[in-house]
């Protein structure tokens, strides 16, 4: 059993929220405080508005909501925690895994045979001491696909 994704996923998921709450307020912080909001609010909300759409585009872009929290590899079948949620993925229902990288952040995805409750595929981002090395992610990833593969032929 070994914990193979970026063990604080959900802290970083929600740092990404805080941030972009804490500068929506930023923004809004000096019409609230010289009562000009109450006077032009237009202004004010028309600014909200194209930052809120720019983060709205940021995270559907990057899709953080979609990485999983926890990824346990478990030898025959992986442990996937999302939220509340959880389930066990045998490794016969694994097509393969790859890597992709992107804002020089590396994730892994797990594309399934058959969609499970967190859906089609798993993201996840692997350990922290792998990021600056995307050989050792490739190389997590590689060893998933193979082990999907035997998983296949034992079947």
């Amino acid at each position: 059993m070994q914990v193979i994704s970026f063990k604080n996923t959900r802290l970083f998921k929600r740092g990404i929220w805080l941030s972009a709450a804490a500068l929506m307020a930023f923004v809004a912080a000096p019409s609230a405080l010289d009562g000009s909001l109450r006077a032009n609010p237009a202004s004010s909300l028309f600014a909200l508005a194209i930052l809120g759409a720019f983060f709205v585009y940021f995270l559907r872009k990057t899709h953080i909501h979609r990485l999983a929290d926890e990824v346990i590899d478990h030898d025959d079948h992986l442990k996937v925690r999302r939220g509340r949620s959880e389930v066990i993925i045998r490794f016969s229902n694994v097509i393969a895994a790859d890597v992709a990288t992107g804002s020089g952040i590396h994730r892994i995805t797990v594309r399934l045979l058959e969609p499970t409750a967190l859906g089609r595929q798993i993201e996840f981002l692997p350990q922290a001491s792998l990021w600056s090395n995307l050989p050792a992610v490739k190389r997590i990833a590689s060893s998933l696909t193979d082990r999907a593969q035997q998983a296949k032929i034992v079947m």
